[in-house]
């Protein structure tokens, strides 16, 4: 994949999340638990983290690291845990949550759980990696570009946990 075409994966990614935030996320809640934004600004650093550390030179896609043979399940693994460990994550909040403060809290967090749960393992696992095809180096190009989106889509879903954990957090310091 070019360089260019890598870092505009992110550019995109990033404007989307600068939309896709404010339209999805009341903004009550915001209002109510300012501190949230942290969980806006968390993945725009890091795709603007991805975007810098995305090389200059082009390099071929069967020269790709992380996509030679040996090497492209387990980055599929990789993709996949940190979306269950999001999940995992997000449930225990739930649970703690619930037994911890009242009804109208938890409503207020499960809007951040569903969308993690959305954007993490709703998104990520089931877009598989291509396989089968005559010409490798496209299905190492489009195996790059699903990797990227997965990338972003993961950036998503811990934004949306971090407002949960913050929602969780101000709440708890709030009651003291």
């Amino acid at each position: 994949m070019k360089p260019k075409d890598a870092k505009l994966i992110n550019i995109i990614g990033a404007i989307l999340w600068i939309f896709i935030f404010p339209i999805i996320t009341p903004y009550d809640l915001i209002k109510k638990y300012p501190y949230i934004l942290l969980g806006y600004i968390y993945p725009l650093i890091i795709i603007g983290l991805n975007y810098i550390l995305i090389g200059n030179y082009e390099v071929l896609s069967d020269d790709e690291v992380d996509f030679k043979d040996e090497n492209t399940l387990e980055l599929i693994n990789i993709l996949n845990n940190k979306a269950i460990q999001i999940s995992t994550a997000i449930f225990a909040l739930g649970i703690i949550s619930k037994e911890v403060f009242k009804t109208d809290f938890h409503k207020e967090i499960i809007i951040f759980m569903i969308y993690a749960l959305i954007f993490g393992v709703g998104i990520i696992i089931p877009i598989y990696f291509v396989s089968n095809f005559k010409n490798k180096e496209k299905a190492n190009d489009i195996n790059i570009l699903l990797a990227r989106v997965r990338n972003i889509s993961l950036s998503y879903a811990v934004g949306f946990m971090i407002c949960a954990f913050l929602i969780a957090l101000q709440r708890i310091y709030n009651t003291r």
